[in-house]
């Protein structure tokens, strides 16, 4: 998945600027398998992250620039990611035709009715997604007119995104120096990064430190993405009004709740921020359980990432509220890697996850 380009390198680097960071990671294709070369990450202060980041893309690619030099990056092209709040997604069911033209035509005339603005404002990326079902059917007759129906349509996933917001991407790591060879999606990243060949219904729930996004995924595909405007920085912001907290003096409480939440227990000043976010996922399991074009209907389980997972008790809070497995992903899992690097990478794993999908993108 892309919205546009696609080029060969020795090395793949992934490029992901979020809410007040920026991550890159660097592999390279060992015999079929990703090799870690390196990475590096920029976490700014909360004042000059944000949107800010898109509002000054000189800035921000001065800022990656900086990031690629001292992690010592040989790299001249990326992938990057555009944010999931500044996505358009949907999937259509569109009578089969052997004509791309037709094809497009029938989607932009869907899109116009449903984008948030006008389809030749956008860059729009379409592809048809396997809808043949598994397993014996027994042949009645509303099988069979299932079957019919499955015969005449086609599902086709559509994103797309504001050709303003493309060209700030582009301004970006134009500044940077680097040679923007593809924009991908966020969604595909992390199933690169941490479900792999799964087929399964599986939850990813990436926590920043501005947004919680959630996807659904099916058979490698994301049925339903969400975002909403709450992450890291709802917590600091929590401990600076009710504990009279300077913000960095916040984050770091904010590091060490993991040893004052006691027994495994959610500490008290993250439940109003966790509510919201629970409510979330339970309104995504319904959206996706209603969807006439999935088959799976009911998630597996819930894959938890992204730089703020690490809040104290999250997956264990999770699991029981929402009586489901519930664990932090590993990005790392299908990269090699030097063995005393080990630790380190388990710490930042969560922030890297986009970035590590990004650079497996020409791996596929």
């Amino acid at each position: 998945m892309g919205l546009f380009g696609s080029s060969k390198s020795k090395t793949f680097l992934g490029v992901d600027i979020g809410g007040s960071s920026i991550k890159v990671v660097e592999l390279a294709n060992e015999k079929g398998r990703a090799r870690l070369m390196t990475y590096g990450y920029l976490e700014l202060p909360p004042q000059n992250g944000g949107d800010g980041l898109f509002d000054q893309p000189k800035k921000a690619g001065e800022f990656l620039a900086r990031v690629c030099k001292e992690a010592d990056v040989k790299a001249t092209q990326a992938m990057t990611a555009l944010q999931t709040s500044s996505v358009f997604s949907t999937i259509l069911s569109l009578p089969k035709s052997k004509d791309p033209k037709m094809a497009k035509s029938l989607i932009d005339a869907e899109l116009g009715k449903l984008a948030p603005i006008p389809v030749s404002e956008m860059i729009t990326y379409s592809t048809t997604i396997d809808g043949e079902a598994k397993g014996k059917t027994e042949k009645t007759e509303g099988a069979e007119k299932a079957k019919d129906e499955k015969d005449k349509y086609t599902r086709v996933l559509v994103t797309g995104a504001a050709k303003t917001l493309v060209s700030k991407y582009i301004e970006v790591f134009k500044t940077a120096k680097i040679n923007l060879q593809a924009i991908d999606t966020e969604s595909f990243a992390l199933i690169r990064a941490l479900i792999g060949k799964d087929k399964g219904a599986i939850m990813i729930l990436d926590m920043g430190s501005k947004r919680t996004n959630v996807f659904i995924v099916e058979k490698g595909i994301p049925f339903v993405s969400r975002s909403i405007n709450l992450g890291g920085d709802s917590v600091t912001k929590r401990m600076v009004e009710q504990m009279q907290l300077t913000e960095d003096d916040a984050e770091r409480a904010k590091r060490d709740l993991g040893i004052a939440g006691g027994n495994g227990s959610l500490p008290k000043i993250l439940e109003p921020v966790m509510q919201p976010i629970v409510n979330e996922i339970r309104f995504a399991f319904q959206l996706y359980a209603n969807m006439e074009l999935t088959e799976l209907k009911r998630v597996e389980k819930i894959i938890l990432t992204g730089g703020s997972s690490h809040l104290a008790h999250v997956p264990e809070y999770l699991s029981e509220t929402l009586n489901m497995n519930v664990y932090r992903g590993d990005p790392w899992a299908r990269v090699v890697y030097p063995k005393d690097l080990a630790v380190v990478l388990e710490e930042i794993g969560p922030r890297m996850a986009v970035a590590v999908g990004l650079a497996m993108r020409e791996m596929e």
